[in-house]
């Protein structure tokens, strides 16, 4: 049986931006899988909820499923950046929690992304 989902338009209650705070998480703007797309990072216990941008098995990092991405050079523009923050738990959209070194685990997958150039 195949069912068909169409998703309805609603009204966020919030609608949040790079730097703005809730519940003591700061959010971080990371468009690629959607435009809309956030992180967010709790500076206090060092973790990052990265949300759909990755997945995880617990030992290795890979990016969220291309075929579900709107926009590949924003999503990887986004994992560039999240490469020079500082955390150690990292918590993906897919999969396993990354408990030590997360940081180290994005910048090391970060540095074998493909160059893009603008233009």
């Amino acid at each position: 049986m195949f069912v068909l989902l169409r998703p309805s338009f609603f009204l966020p209650d919030i609608l949040l931006k790079e730097g703005d705070r809730i519940e003591g998480l700061t959010c971080i703007h990371l468009p690629g899988h959607t435009p809309g797309s956030i992180g967010l990072m709790d500076e206090g216990s060092m973790c990052l909820f990265a949300g759909d941008i990755f997945r995880s098995d617990g030992k290795i990092l890979e990016a969220g499923p291309a075929a579900f991405s709107l926009d590949l050079v924003s999503e990887l523009e986004s994992i560039r950046k999240l490469s020079g923050l500082d955390f150690d738990l990292l918590l993906t959209g897919y999969g396993a929690p990354l408990h030590v070194q997360g940081a180290e685990c994005v910048r090391e997958f970060a540095s074998a992304l493909p160059i893009h150039r603008q233009g």
